[in-house]
């Protein structure tokens, strides 16, 4: 593993010349800082922040450049699925980006909207990086949005304008994979096979941290179910505690062959609408994208970075995680239904688009049937029997989320260094109490009325 130092002498050695050299012959570099970033939003990786200092054709021009480095010893980034996951998320800058933006060119498209989906990249390498020692190593630079007004969203629960806008990019960056599929076939199987599957059961005895996660977040919540029960449930709640009881005793013993169901499943092609998969985020959620507002406080631009959990699966893996954990509970039920069709809206006009730029490879009785392969009743359909999975995320990530910062760095830490451990365990079970209980009961109850809990 690459030690701080030595990633802060590749990046005084390499990288800020590669960043420079990016502005082209007429940029002189006057001078340069790097220091260190920290917060639990990076508790994977190691974060930096480089300055430069330019002069383009005279004119002075600062650029700030944040730089993840993978972190944690050998053993962590094995447990952790750290090279997986590493290997994944630079895949996505260095090769599935591109190939989107030669699908626009290639259909006399602006490929301004993939240069939209996510920060402008300088850097992005995986494997044995010269001047990072001798082991596999991840090196990502990206524009640093801040300085632009770029911030993350709440801690949990999002305006309608932040929603909104999170359906407006996650739908074209899915419909893009989706015309790479009908469009360009034989590249879209090969950039399938360099990804590397990132499964939720591993082989037997290997370290498997979504086990741990998955494992005290149902011990947690049957805990408190079993405490409160005659308090929580409504004697005509009797389907409600049915369906629980279903959960429990189908998926209590390994809550991660829930997760592996949803992601493998969607894949059988002799599944009902399995057109519906793709390339994801895979951790798409209020902390892994960046809000930019206009002067009237609302949303005009949002930008997408950690790809860390990315996947080919069903796209309502990426859906039902941001809709879970960040939609308003009180408003729940009213605001799931609209974001819905507008994520399918801004999807559908995006992959029609595409194709219908290519009329001339494909006939027109072609493009209806494709789009009509891509209608919202039957993309309806798929969602609701995979969307349990951002069940599942909020029954591990919404007492974190909900938890105190204190707590919250607490847990980062001991998830580094001893996930497997008694005080990762304990305070897992107890981080935010009850009040963050009840808000995965809240999840479990709207899931089940609307009937994505039915296939359990």
């Amino acid at each position: 593993m690459s030690t701080q130092q030595q990633q802060l002498d590749y990046m005084e050695r390499y990288l800020v010349y590669d960043i420079y050299k990016y502005f082209g012959k007429d940029a002189v570099l006057d001078s340069h800082s790097i220091t260190c970033s920290n917060g639990l939003d990076g508790f994977m990786s190691a974060l930096y922040t480089v300055q430069l200092d330019m002069k383009i054709a005279g004119n002075a021009r600062q650029e700030l450049v944040l730089v993840k480095f993978m972190k944690g010893s050998p053993e962590f980034r094995e447990s952790s699925k750290s090279y997986t996951q590493f290997a994944n998320e630079i895949f996505v800058y260095a090769e599935l980006l591109p190939a989107y933006e030669n699908l626009l060119r290639s259909s006399k498209l602006n490929t301004d909207l993939v240069e939209q989906l996510v920060p402008r990249t300088y850097c992005a390498k995986f494997g044995l990086v010269e001047g990072l020692g001798t082991a596999k190593e991840s090196v990502l630079a990206l524009q640093h949005l801040k300085p632009l007004g770029y911030e993350l969203g709440p801690r949990l629960t999002l305006r309608s304008d932040q929603l909104e806008a999170m359906c407006r990019i996650l739908g074209p960056y899915h419909a893009l994979g989706y015309a790479l599929r009908i469009l360009e076939p034989h590249l879209h199987e090969r950039l399938r096979g360099e990804l590397i599957t990132l499964p939720f059961v591993f082989e037997a005895n290997a370290p498997n941290l979504y086990a741990v996660l998955y494992r005290v977040a149902f011990d947690r919540f049957y805990a408190f179910y079993d405490r409160c029960r005659d308090q929580l449930l409504q004697p005509q709640d009797a389907r409600f505690a049915e369906a629980l009881q279903r959960l429990r005793d189908k998926y209590f013993g390994q809550p991660v062959e829930l997760l592996e169901h949803i992601r493998s499943h969607a894949l059988d092609e002799t599944q009902p609408e399995s057109h519906f998969s793709t390339f994801l985020h895979g951790d798409f959620n209020r902390n892994n994208v960046l809000f930019h507002e206009n002067e009237e406080g609302k949303v005009d631009e949002i930008r997408m970075i950690d790809f860390q959990e990315m996947r080919y699966s069903t796209t309502a893996i990426d859906l039902s995680f941001f809709l879970y954990m960040n939609t308003p509970v009180a408003e729940r039920g009213t605001i799931f239904a609209r974001l819905l069709r507008l994520y399918h809206q801004h999807m559908h006009d995006t992959l029609e688009l595409v194709l219908q730029r290519n009329h001339e490879t494909l006939p027109e009785e072609k493009i209806n049937q494709l789009l009509s392969d891509y209608s919202y009743e039957r993309f309806e359909a798929h969602f609701k029997r995979y969307a349990f999975y951002g069940v599942m995320i909020c029954m591990h990530f919404m007492p974190w989320l909900l938890g105190s910062d204190a707590d919250c760095d607490r847990l980062s830490k001991l998830f580094e260094t001893d996930m497997h451990g008694a005080e990762f365990y304990e305070l897992s079970m107890n981080i935010a109490g009850d009040a963050a209980n009840r808000q995965i009961l809240d999840v479990l109850r709207h899931a089940f009325e609307q009937g994505y809990m039915d296939w359990i």
